[in-house]
Order: structure tokens, then C-alpha cells, then sequence
């Protein structure tokens, strides 16, 4: 086996042991949230686009209506989202991200934070950083 080979199955490795640390990490919040992964997707879904239409969101997640009224239901009880009226459209709903949900994502994404912080001071370092983010960059996910 080359050493380019060898690079990348390490650097498969890697990325498969942060993906295993990031998912654990999430079980953690969401566990301490009392939050299922269905509902930490949604959670995380409004966050990043803003607040959503029930319609919007049953689609995105392929949820009946239903099954996302409690999904809803519940994290909003848990003072993690809450439900509004539309300003262009009295008659639609929408579902946003409340102040508790914000920090239970910012604890989500300290992780994150902290793993970045570690590799800019490693790249920096050994002069790699600007590298290393254009590598990043470059990958189409």
C-alpha cells in the first residue's frame, strides 16, 4: 500500500471516529433535553433556515402532520421551540426557535467550536491552516 493510500484510510478513520464522537455528544444533549432525534432534527432544521411552516417541515422530515403536531407538541412544552402566527399569512403557522433552544444548541455546537479551535491551533502552527480550510472548502458535501 502507497502512502497516499495510507493517508487516506487514516484520514477515513478520523473522520469516522468524529462522526461516532459527534453523534455521542448529541445523544448526551439530547438526553439531557429529554429530546428525541426526530425532534433535535427539527430543532436543528428551524435554527438553520429560520422559522418554518408545519407544511414545511412535515415535507422536509417526510412526517404526517400528525405525528409532527406531537413531535411539535412536545419541544415546544419543553420551551425549546414555540408556535406563532405568519405576518404575511394570518392563517399559517410557523414554528420557531425559542432562547432555551438556542442554548441547548449552542452547547450542541461547543464541540464543534473546541474541535476547530484545536486544529487552527495545530495548522497554525505547522503553517498548514490555510490549507487545511482550503481543503475544506473544496469538498462538495
Amino acid at each position: 500500500m502507497d502512502i497516499e493510500n495510507e493517508q487516506t484510510n487514516s484520514l477515513e478513520r478520523l473522520l469516522i471516529h468524529m462522526r461516532d464522537a459527534f453523534r455521542q455528544h448529541q445523544n448526551e444533549i439530547r438526553k439531557k433535553y429529554k429530546i428525541s432525534a426526530n425532534e433535535m432534527e427539527i430543532i436543528l432544521y428551524i435554527n438553520d433556515f429560520g422559522p418554518q411552516r408545519m407544511k414545511a417541515i412535515g415535507e422536509k422530515f417526510l412526517i404526517k402532520f400528525s405525528t409532527l403536531t406531537s413531535l411539535v407538541d412536545k419541544i415546544e412544552k419543553l420551551n425549546l421551540v414555540k408556535r406563532m402566527i405568519s405576518k404575511e399569512d394570518r392563517r399559517s403557522i410557523l414554528v420557531t426557535i425559542t432562547k432555551k433552544g438556542k442554548r441547548m444548541l449552542d452547547e450542541y455546537n461547543d464541540q464543534i467550536r473546541v474541535l476547530a479551535e484545536k486544529m487552527t491551533e495545530i495548522a497554525h502552527k505547522e503553517d498548514n491552516l490555510p490549507t487545511l480550510v482550503s481543503t475544506f472548502e473544496k469538498v462538495d458535501l
